[in-house]
């Protein structure tokens, strides 16, 4: 297999996004006098309050704003005031493998790390890493305590030996099924490539070795479809986003990315238009990608993090409680899942099928 890797450093190098949450400045002076729901704000704005205003972010239109905020219940009783915390760490740390780049994901992730440190009483901190392997490594490592995973990357950090379990599965509506597809796809015009089949000769992108929808699924596609990878040019993107514009950019001829990324995220931030990418494969489902906790961590500390996922870290429980104006704007890790629900290890086993199915050496 002829592989070019683009992404350096894939067991250690890991930057470290200091996402600092301390309480979010307030201003001392009356409401600004013109101020008004929507008006423009500037990035060194961003999370400070005017009055009844504050300055936020829209992922989908890439501009800050001005938007009423809605007072929070401070009735609410947190974690933090409920639990015995003997034993627990001085800061807690939350990561995920990286769909974009790290300033990206950090500030996605920005509502979730504020959550967890006004329900636990204690620092949060967001890790970012340049590539699956960075996190898995951490976790291992005990680096991490709470990481979002893909489920092949789950299985991974499982098999080197962290002690990790879900916490919940990722779901896209509060009555949503978990699960996710792998995308194969071409550019829109090229008349060449109208299936898998056709991928056979092509500079192929997946996203990264331990990636379920980027490389694992697409790996059990091009088997199914008679094309043996191990003999086919396959660029490693890094990230999702990355393989996507690889194919706009004609960097690779054909690619994988999971489903979202080329239906949604890469389409409302104006990186690629509807059409330009097309589909011409699709996987079956995938199972939903985990949140999974430490459970070498404190006892009441796991449970108090299984509770804030299954219960507070979603798009209605946030606009509830004030942290979010709106279900369609709020953001709770990189994509547009609503939040999770429980499940357990063994939601996996099919995953690990697949695995063995094409005889990776990850898998044990």
């Amino acid at each position: 297999m002829k592989i070019r890797i683009r992404t350096r450093g894939l067991l250690t190098a890991i930057a470290v996004a200091g996402l600092s949450l301390g309480s979010v400045a307030q201003s001392a002076s009356a409401a600004s006098p013109g101020i008004k729901n929507g008006d423009a704000c500037s990035k060194a704005l961003y999370g400070k309050t005017r009055s009844s205003f504050k300055c936020t972010y829209n992922t989908r239109t890439k501009k800050y704003t001005w938007t009423t905020v809605k007072k929070v219940n401070t009735t609410v009783t947190t974690v933090a005031g409920t639990v015995d915390k003997t034993g627990w760490p001085k800061k807690f740390v939350i990561g995920a493998v990286p769909s974009e780049n790290a300033a990206s994901m950090t500030l996605k992730y920005q509502n979730l790390v504020k959550l967890f440190q006004d329900e636990l009483g204690i620092p949060v901190e967001f890790y970012s890493a340049t590539d699956y392997a960075g996190i898995i490594e951490a976790q291992v490592a005990n680096r991490v305590d709470l990481a979002f995973y893909g489920p092949f990357s789950y299985i991974i950090a499982k098999n080197k030996g962290a002690k990790i379990d879900p916490a919940g599965v990722a779901v896209s509506s509060a009555t949503g099924v978990p699960g996710y597809k792998s995308y194969g796809i071409a550019l829109g015009t090229n008349s060449a490539v109208t299936s898998i089949s056709n991928f056979k000769g092509k500079r192929i992108c997946f996203v990264d070795p331990s990636s379920t929808s980027g490389a694992l699924y697409p790996t059990a596609g091009l088997l199914a479809a008679g094309i043996d990878p191990t003999k086919e040019t396959i660029t490693y993107a890094g990230t999702h986003d990355a393989s996507v514009l690889a194919v706009k950019n004609g960097t690779c001829d054909v690619g994988f990315a999971y489903d979202d990324m080329v239906d949604k995220t890469l389409i409302a931030n104006g990186r690629i238009s509807a059409g330009e990418i097309k589909t011409v494969w699709k996987s079956g489902l995938i199972a939903g990608s985990p949140i999974a906790v430490r459970v070498n961590l404190p006892k009441s500390l796991v449970a108090a993090v299984r509770d804030i996922i299954l219960n507070k870290a979603n798009k209605t429980a946030m606009v509830k409680s004030g942290r979010c104006t709106s279900e369609s704007t709020c953001q709770i890790i990189e994509d547009s899942s609503w939040g999770f629900v429980k499940t357990t290890d063994s939601y996996y086993d099919g995953v690990r099928q697949v695995c063995e199915s094409t005889k990776s050496s990850k898998c044990k």
